[in-house]
């Protein structure tokens, strides 16, 4: 909405009606002592300037606001990044590092004599190692 326009069609549009309605006032109560030709001049003048105001009034209601400018894109330069800093020297540990303990896993062997021969043999052993009799 343009609010120039507005302005302006509402006056001109107010001013017409003015004059409009004192041309008609005249032709019909014979207000002055115009001519009769001035009279009609004035209803038809105070017409047309009515008529454009409201034409006026109406594109400032309508018509969209101007755009402002597009901006134009400046690209700002990036600052160059500083070096890193330097690494900083290993830090010496206040305690001695913690062993692990190995892990020891303990299995029990149940050792069995053999029928034959009589050596202890591991009781998971299908056969005996010395003499090769079934430990069944």
């Amino acid at each position: 909405m343009n609010s120039d326009e507005v302005k302006s069609g509402v006056s001109l549009f107010i001013v017409g009606l003015i004059i409009d309605g004192i041309g008609w006032a005249d032709i019909e109560y014979y207000i002055t002592e115009l001519p009769y030709e001035v009279d009609e001049a004035l209803y038809y003048l105070g017409g047309l300037l009515a008529f454009i105001g409201f034409i006026y009034l109406i594109y400032g209601l309508v018509a969209k606001s101007p755009q402002p400018p597009a901006t134009v894109y400046v690209p700002v330069p990036t600052p160059t990044p500083s070096p890193p800093p330097a690494p900083a020297a290993p830090a010496v540990p206040t305690q001695p590092p913690q062993v692990k303990e190995k892990e020891v896993i303990i299995r029990e062997v149940v050792k069995v004599k053999c029928r034959y021969c009589g050596m202890l043999v591991d009781s998971t052993l299908s056969r005996c190692p010395n003499c090769g009799s079934p430990m069944n």
